[in-house]
């Protein structure tokens, strides 16, 4: 998700849009994806998930 992301910045909001800006983007949005993945979004889903399809006794 993070590359097409990126991509659509560049194209909506990047004065050149070229490759290399495109591969600037996503370099510099990639970290904060990952991070909010990982500590936010993955933990907030599998609570949301574990709650709705609980394991019947």
């Amino acid at each position: 998700m993070c590359p097409i992301m990126s991509l659509i910045a560049t194209i909506l909001f990047k004065d050149t849009k070229d490759f290399p800006t495109w591969v600037q983007t996503w370099a510099m949005n990639f970290p904060m994806a990952i991070l909010y993945q990982m500590f936010y979004c993955g933990p907030l889903v599998r609570l949301i998930f574990r709650t709705i399809f609980r394991e019947k006794k």
